[in-house]
């Protein structure tokens, strides 16, 4: 067997992060350099990692899966409701919060028009950005990581994970610091999702998109000092919503009893890293 072959299946989990931040840093390297050249499709380097170690790994029916939940749609419309609207929930916290200690709203506003945030959604929010991500992220390695754990103990290890993904924006300071709490306790939130709609990682997508289109509609608002604290209230919202879905629906986050067990008693190799 080939030896890369061999360490894939081994090592699957290992090996789709490695593909993963390894596209990623590129992709952030590339945007860096050549801003408007087509770094961003070096971002589907996770779904086409994902994909990759699933066919080697999984085979067939491990591939039909990875593609199945992509496009698992029927989950409940309330799902949707909740993918949609809770990034536009915590950010209307931290606005208010903000507001109330004393934060002054930019004088010069510009609305985008309903077209351009519907453009803005599905591109590159949607089709680019979440698909990309939300198809490994969620679609391979969260799954592998619910074997032998609480799903909040795979939820925290993902965020940590998809972190040090973010890395580079960190590095050059185009993220502050502060956001690695708000990709962990996303990541809360999305593994409830995930558990609560079957596997779908089409709601995840929608709910990266929405937290995509919220930056751009509410990070204009403020300027300054304001606006760095906008940005660590919505880390505390963010926070106190990943706090409070455990104590509601328990450390499985929604997950049956029957499904953990039988994650649990899955092969445990594939688990091992």
């Amino acid at each position: 067997m080939n030896p890369i072959t061999s360490f894939i299946k081994r090592h699957p989990q290992l090996s789709f992060w490695l593909i993963a931040w390894s596209s990623g840093f590129f992709a952030f390297i590339m945007n860096a350099k050549y801003p408007e050249g087509p770094w961003m499709f070096f971002l589907y380097g996770t779904f086409l990692g994902g994909a990759l170690v699933t066919g080697i790994a999984d085979g067939r029916s491990g591939l039909k899966e990875y593609f199945s939940r992509i496009v698992r749609w029927r989950v409940g419309i309330q799902w949707y409701a909740v993918a949609l609207f809770t990034p536009l929930v915590l950010r209307l916290v931290a606005f208010g919060l903000n507001i109330a200690f004393g934060a002054e709203m930019a004088m010069v506003f510009h609305w985008p028009a309903g077209s351009e945030l519907l453009f803005g959604f599905l591109w590159p929010s949607f089709l680019g950005i979440a698909l990309a991500e939300e198809s490994g992220f969620r679609g391979f390695a969260l799954p592998r990581l619910l074997i032998g754990r609480s799903a909040l103990a795979a939820s925290l290890i993902l965020g940590v994970l998809h972190a040090i993904w973010h890395l580079p924006l960190f590095v050059s300071g185009e993220d502050p610091i502060i956001v690695i709490l708000i990709i962990i306790s996303g990541a809360v939130l999305n593994t409830w999702l995930f558990n609560k709609t079957n596997g779908s990682v089409l709601i995840a997508m929608l709910l990266h998109a929405s937290v995509d289109l919220m930056v751009g509609i509410f990070n204009p608002l403020f300027s300054g000092a304001d606006a760095i604290r906008q940005t660590n209230l919505l880390a505390f919202a963010f926070v106190v919503m990943a706090i409070l879905l455990p104590i509601l629906t328990g450390k499985e986050l929604g997950r049956k009893p029957k499904a953990a067990l039988e994650t649990m008693a899955a092969d445990q190799p594939i688990a091992a890293d």
